[in-house]
């Protein structure tokens, strides 16, 4: 059986549920792949990397984005990484044991490490504007890219020179292929949003709108108790939250099934999971270093998939413009954001890589 390894960024849980969706595709591909990150789930845990001596340059003059000078814990983790690399162990470690390919989603620290250890290297395309120094170097090392949108999607500007080794797979979401379901969905009305009696042409009962708003665990960056200024000044909707402030639910997939409408930012896995549910989406994209969510969200808006009613960097819109802003929400194609097959298109390009096609 083919190995290889995944690194998985810890911040949020993004980057841990697009692996945990790709691990699955790899392994019907016949490939056991190795979760390295700082998250409790990782198969090879390791250990934060805070900064080291006080006022140093972590960006070695702007070539990385975090290499802290002095940092104990970059040294250990970027030492237990390197073991994996040479196969467990790195004075007499066994070709055989060594990964074939490292997958990075995301680091340009980690994927310069792989290479410099002759391990080849897949990588996870980001949107935005990415053409700083340690992007370019990252792309440039890595023998395929892995981009998590449509192929339709216009190129950005820093992968146009490395061109030849993006593939745009389509979105990747963890409820590809589930069967669709509202068990469990309690928006704290009575009715079955799939009961046919009473529905509109969507299928759904059409006497109260149903909300859902995803938070993220990236961080929000919306004023304390928005959503639930937004919920008040809806009287004729029910909505329910999904954040820290009012419970996190491990599965969010029947209230992503059952919402007549999803509030969402514009990260790409609360994208491609509500299209994967194929519903009506308000988008609002968040502040996101390189402007990630912004040009996820203009995309969105330009291809009609979903509404954006405003942009990462401006004020949040007034509670009581949202009865308004529900009626407005497109009811789209999902299907042209590509996620059916899209983990497994990703898994090909990692096992191409792997064999060194």
């Amino acid at each position: 059986m083919t190995r290889i390894g995944m690194y998985v960024h810890h911040h949020g849980s993004g980057h841990a549920m697009r692996a945990g969706a790709l691990r699955s595709a790899l392994a019907g591909r016949g490939i056991a792949a190795t979760t390295l990150g700082s998250r409790d789930d990782a198969d090879l845990r390791l250990p934060m990397d805070p900064p080291g001596i006080p006022g140093a340059d972590p960006t070695a003059g702007g070539a990385l984005h975090w290499a802290p000078p002095g940092s104990a814990g970059m040294a250990r983790r970027m030492a237990m990484i390197s073991e994996f690399l040479a196969g467990g162990d790195a004075a007499a470690g066994d070709a055989a044991d060594m990964p074939a390919v490292l997958h990075v989603d995301v680091s340009v620290e980690v994927a310069l490490l792989a290479r410099l250890h002759g391990t080849p290297v897949t990588v996870q395309a980001m949107p935005g504007d990415r053409r700083d120094r340690p992007h370019v170097l990252g792309h440039s090392i890595a023998d395929g890219i892995i981009a998590a949108w449509p192929e339709w999607v216009p190129l950005p500007a820093h992968l146009e020179p490395v061109a030849d080794r993006v593939h745009a797979v389509g979105g990747i979401t963890r409820f590809e292929g589930r069967e669709r379901t509202t068990s469990g969905a309690d928006f704290g009305d009575s009715r079955d949003p799939l009961d046919a009696a009473g529905a509109d042409d969507t299928g759904r009962s059409s006497d109260r709108m149903r909300v859902t708003v995803l938070g993220g665990a990236g961080g929000g960056d919306l004023p304390e108790g928005y959503f639930d200024a937004v919920a008040a000044a809806c009287p004729d909707a029910d909505v329910r939250i999904l954040d820290a402030a009012h419970g996190w639910v491990a599965d969010p997939w029947p209230y992503l099934c059952a919402a007549d409408v999803v509030v969402a930012a514009a990260g790409q896995n609360s994208v491609a999971d509500i299209a994967a549910a194929g519903a009506r989406a308000i988008v609002i994209p968040r502040p996101r270093p390189f402007g990630e969510q912004e040009a996820t969200a203009r995309v969105l808006s330009d291809a009609g998939l979903a509404l954006v009613p405003c942009g990462a960097h401006e004020e949040p819109l007034a509670p009581e413009s949202w009865p308004s802003l529900l009626d407005r929400a497109p009811r789209a194609d999902w299907s042209a954001w590509q996620t059916a097959g899209a983990a497994d298109r990703a898994a090909a390009v990692i096992e191409e890589v792997a064999h060194g096609r």
